[in-house]
């Protein structure tokens, strides 16, 4: 089983009956998401299949051999000593000692997501990119479905693909606090060359060019808003109500009790 949409500027094949299904769950609400056109198959951006391990995505880069990308959270999960992580460090200070329940609104490869959930986190991560959402929730529900997870007695995250600042705003999802890892804003020196996986996010997404909107809106629907930011980069919003550093990056907190006050 096979079909061929454009999702933005890119075209897509989708193979395998799993990924099809996957992928459909995602594009229904979906504005920028073509199903009718007709894609050559050897000329298509990107492909979507299904695998024993997982969907896989391939990239036909131009002027590149073609890129592979695989979530496979289960193989990080073993790799904890026990369960949960221990929360420590400028990440947990910016998501409160009190927070049970992040939104995780800047889903991208779920790498912090995945964090929050090893550490005993309940999360719900938003990504707006029916691909990414695709392979989001094929990871985590793989995660889910896992010996270990059975175990562990973990509560998978939850994908919703959807635009962020409207399922905020609409205030459907209940949270202690959000979080927010927007694209980083690009040096004015250029340094050692992107990563595959940022540079198929990039290419997909383009600049995050409403982060700073987004932020406000979350601001004003939840109590606790986390920013993650590059050491060099500016604060989404001013005033920031509190800062978290660490190794090249840091974490703006906002909080909107102390707005209120």
């Amino acid at each position: 089983m096979s079909q061929t949409v454009n999702i933005k500027h890119a075209s897509v094949t989708v193979i395998g009956a799993e990924a099809c299904s996957v992928l459909q769950q995602f594009v229904a609400k979906q504005t920028e998401v073509d199903t009718g056109s007709a894609v050559d198959f050897q000329a298509a951006d990107l492909e979507l299949r299904s695998s024993q391990s997982g969907l896989v995505l391939i990239w036909n880069k131009e002027q590149s051999s073609p890129l592979k990308f695989q979530l496979d959270f289960e193989k990080k999960a073993r790799q904890l000593r026990s369960f949960p992580a221990p929360k420590q460090g400028a990440f947990n200070q910016a998501l409160g000692k009190k927070t049970k329940h992040v939104i995780d609104a800047t889903g991208g490869w779920g790498g912090d997501a995945l964090l929050m959930c090893l550490q005993g986190y309940q999360v719900t991560v938003i990504e707006r990119l029916p691909l990414m959402a695709a392979l989001l929730d094929d990871a985590f529900k793989r995660l889910a479905a896992s010996d270990w997870a059975t175990y562990n007695h973990v509560c998978a995250p939850i994908v919703v693909c959807d635009d962020a600042a409207e399922v905020l705003a609409a205030r459907a999802l209940k949270a202690d606090c959000v979080y927010l890892d927007p694209m980083f804003p690009s040096k004015r020196k250029k340094s050692a060359s992107t990563n595959k996986n940022m540079q198929l996010l990039q290419w997909l997404a383009g600049p995050d060019a409403d982060a700073g909107e987004l932020a406000r809106v979350a601001m004003s629907h939840y109590a606790r808003l986390a920013v993650k930011r590059p050491d060099y980069a500016e604060p989404l919003m001013q005033p920031v109500d509190a800062r978290f550093s660490s190794k090249l990056v840091h974490y703006d907190v906002y909080l909107k009790a102390e707005r209120l006050v």
